[in-house]
């Protein structure tokens, strides 16, 4: 399976488990049974928690790689300037590198939050 078909069907799924999630929660909630301590005493729910945080970073980076892969190449900012097209690459990785350090910031601290 070849990397844009992983990312294809990684987006797709996790929409589906964002949809069903958000779905329980609000069942939760209009029967009064969403509280803070359900969430912290809870396992499953604490289990369903972070992978909907974990999902949800990777659903995220998934189209801000798109969006790098198609415009910060050579030929895109080619159009803006020569000099910059010939940075391309290099501004791909550097924008992909910021997101997927901030993804693991924003995983980390979400599930320090849940699990401590």
């Amino acid at each position: 399976m070849n990397i844009g078909k992983f990312f294809w069907y990684l987006q797709r799924y996790s929409a589906l488990y964002f949809l069903f999630f958000l779905g329980y929660l609000e069942y939760l909630y209009w029967s009064d049974q969403l509280a803070f301590d359900l969430v912290t005493s809870n396992l499953a729910l604490k289990v369903s928690l972070s992978l909907f945080i974990i999902l949800a970073c990777m659903h995220g980076f998934v189209g801000l790689w798109t969006v790098g892969t198609d415009y910060f190449t050579k030929r895109t900012l080619g159009f803006i300037s020569p000099r910059l097209g010939s940075y391309g690459d290099l501004i791909r990785k550097i924008y992909e590198g910021f997101f997927v350090l901030l993804g693991m910031v924003i995983v980390n601290l979400y599930l320090l939050t849940i699990w401590s």
